[in-house]
């Protein structure tokens, strides 16, 4: 396996950002939309006090992005805070550009409504784009329509605002881009806009809607991305995060550096986040784009509304890790509790006179962002028709869905396997109140097998488990590792062999021991793969981060084996409260950050491991896998926030030769790496604080 150990350099300069674990893009770019640079108000009050943020956090974006070397930016519009006709504009515009250029970056600009005046609506806030401000723009950033090449890559920018008003620059962008677009038919285009052109559907009002393009031109632009067959569209204006499909076209569009819009929290079953949700800084980053043979990679990197500059001085990088798509020997699942998606209406209020109906994209995509490959969804969600299309956009994306049925002598499942067959990746099937199945379930897995080639696993449901502390006993979901030569003996009398049997782990069991005892290790006759139900423990962040860690970890050691953790959002309406891999606004918790960066670290190769003794040190558990090429430790804290000796572990294993130490170091829970080139102070390394699950990565010399 080619494990990097050294920060990524460019331009020979150390960057902040860690991409070192991504494999080869042909195009790199920096997407980022909606700074809104804010001349200081000094004393004045405000509405918002995080308005005052919204400079500093332009500068923390800025730094990141810096030294990381990337073929151009993109500024999809909203380059300030106030508007064309407002006092303060022209300085606003003067100083943005000069925050820009301290970092040495040059901006690909795409006009917003703060840069020249709002679309032509009579319900719009502020003025409409002008012939004045459309000139004081061209004179300021050259024409607001416009395109250029790299290498097989043809970017176009629109000027949104303009679309459907009597302009007559409104009616020369539309002929220059159905000529654009017919001249470059060959290359793989991007466009890029400030407006989305629609927010949830293409049929959506317009009249009184702030977030989308009206008719005629929205169905005319629609019309030519799926004619000329554009691969992406990025759009900003929302400050929120959406995907969608546009036919084959990827459609994005993207948060902001600065702040959230207040009336899209209605997205969320929670209460609003700060400032009535204005402030929701888990929401708040760029994205970092790749170019990939004939498909891109979008990378999200959150900001989480930091101010401070991110300078080179600071040891620890930001790790960027891979995506469903790239991660193909990965086992890592989850099961949705919830529905991968839910609509909502934002009130009519301030900024739009209508409602406006969104869609909550944040759990499908943070499942792409964490690596995820296969679900667990029930198999209702599929006869749902809004969840059946978020489930094939997720499926488009490198996530298998596996649905789940409960077994019934009276379901014609048959029936409901080949309606849907074209989405599923797999079926389980669970057998109700006894782990054993009998003639007829047997019957059909064997009927299910040869005529619908999907693969099936077998599962169990157990009511009436009884667990300590609570007052009602509760569903058991899942074969204890046990129950599994039983199983294999029934099914050996009968002659039938079965792909999967789904496992559970037990809330105090040790993944690590469970699965090195698993049965791949002394393989079952009639079960190909044993996969296993890992469920997060209650609202312990460390005891949370530590079985998250320990469960991706230990899958390394059954490679035909997958996980599946839950919840993928917090439980807390519930008799059983538990804290998912998200909270309820949509947020990651540390557990993300802790499965996105192991699961790129070990499964981007297909290599195969060999668990190594577990050692403790001081408070720390230590679990260990050895390659071929690498060796990965594990510390597991059994509380936070520790020091421990580890320059003298790292003698005692042999990692420090001739003072000089080659590895990297993974702070999982907050998702960045340290390389370890050169160990001058030993001292420091005596005094290294564990204040989450660490991964240490040493190659083999």
């Amino acid at each position: 396996m080619d494990v990097a150990v050294s920060d990524k350099k460019e331009n020979g300069k150390d960057t902040m950002l860690d991409s070192s674990f991504l494999p080869e893009a042909e195009i790199e770019f920096f997407l980022l939309s909606d700074t809104h640079y804010m001349i200081d108000p000094g004393t004045d009050a405000l509405e918002f006090e995080s308005r005052r943020l919204q400079s500093p956090r332009i500068q923390n974006a800025l730094s990141l992005m810096a030294g990381f070397n990337v073929a151009f930016i993109v500024h999809l519009g909203d380059l300030v805070q106030e508007y064309p006709e407002r006092e303060g504009f022209r300085r606003a515009v003067i100083e943005a550009h000069e925050q820009f250029a301290r970092f040495g970056i040059k901006c690909r600009q795409v006009a917003g409504n703060h840069d020249m005046g709002d679309k032509p609506d009579p319900t719009m806030p502020t003025d409409w784009v002008n012939a004045v401000s459309l000139r004081a723009y061209h004179e300021k950033h050259g024409c607001s329509w416009y395109s250029w090449d790299v290498g097989d890559l043809h970017c176009i920018v629109l000027n949104s605002q303009i679309m459907n008003s009597a302009l007559p620059e409104a009616k020369q962008q539309r002929q220059w881009l159905e000529s654009d677009l017919q001249n470059h038919g060959g290359k793989r285009t991007f466009i890029f806009i400030h407006l989305p052109i629609y927010l949830e559907n293409t049929g959506e009002p317009s009249l009184g809607h702030y977030d989308n393009i009206d008719e005629p031109d929205r169905s005319w632009l629609l019309k030519l991305i799926r004619t000329y067959r554009v691969e992406a569209v990025f759009a900003g204006h929302s400050h929120f995060s959406f995907f969608d499909r546009i036919g084959d076209t990827r459609y994005y569009i993207a948060p902001s550096t600065s702040f959230t819009r207040p009336g899209f929290a209605e997205c969320f079953t929670s209460c609003p986040p700060d400032e009535q949700g204005r402030n929701d800084i888990g929401k708040l980053g760029f994205y970092l784009v790749r170019v990939v043979k004939k498909d891109i990679r979008v990378h999200f990197i959150r900001t989480w509304g930091e101010t401070e500059l991110v300078e080179d001085s600071m040891r620890e990088s930001r790790v960027i890790t891979r995506l469903s798509h790239d991660l193909p020997y990965s086992p890592t699942g989850i099961s949705l509790r919830y529905p991968l998606s839910k609509l909502a209406e934002i009130p009519i209020a301030f900024p739009s006179m209508i409602r406006q109906r969104i869609r909550n994209d944040y759990p499908l995509l943070s499942c792409i962002d964490m690596g995820i490959r296969n679900i667990r969804v029930p198999a209702g969600d599929l006869k749902d028709a809004f969840q059946r299309r978020r489930l094939e956009v997720l499926r488009d994306d490198g996530v298998q869905v596996n649905a789940v049925w409960q077994w019934s002598e009276h379901a014609m499942l048959s029936e409901e396997f080949i309606r849907y067959k074209d989405l599923l990746d797999g079926v389980e099937l669970q057998i109700l109140g006894t782990p054993w199945p009998d003639r007829k379930v047997l019957e059909v897995l064997c009927n299910y097998k040869e005529n619908l080639n999907i693969p099936i696993t077998l599962s169990t449901v157990i009511p009436q488990e009884r667990i300590p502390g609570k007052q009602h006993s509760r569903p058991r979901f899942g074969y204890k590792p046990y129950e599994l030569k039983k199983l294999n003996s029934m099914l050996s009398a009968k002659g039938v062999c079965i792909d999967r049997v789904l496992c559970r782990v037990d809330p105090d069991a040790s993944p690590w021991d469970m699965m090195r005892q698993a049965p791949e290790v002394c393989p079952l006759s009639r079960i190909r793969a044993v996969d296993w139900l890992i469920e997060l423990p209650a609202t312990n962040v460390n005891l949370q981060n530590n079985r998250v860690a320990e469960a991706v970890f230990s899958s390394a050691l059954c490679r035909k084996s997958r996980i599946f953790l839950e919840p993928l959002v917090d439980l807390d309406r519930t008799m059983d409260v538990c804290y998912g891999l998200l909270d309820r606004l949509c947020n990651p918790r540390p557990a993300f950050d802790v499965v996105r960066c192991i699961n790129t670290v070990i499964f981007s190769s297909p290599e195969e491991y060999r668990p190594l003794d577990i050692s403790v040190l001081g408070s720390v558990r230590i679990l260990g896998l050895k390659g071929n090429a690498v060796t990965f430790y594990l510390f597991l804290p059994l509380d936070a926030g520790h020091t421990i000796p580890l320059g003298d572990w790292l003698k005692l294993n042999n990692k420090i030769n001739q003072n000089k130490l080659s590895g990297k170091c993974i702070y999982l829970n907050r998702g960045t790496s340290l390389c370890l080139d050169l160990i001058k102070h030993t001292l420091l390394f005596n005094e290294f604080c564990v204040d989450g699950p660490v991964l240490f990565i040493f190659p083999d010399s």
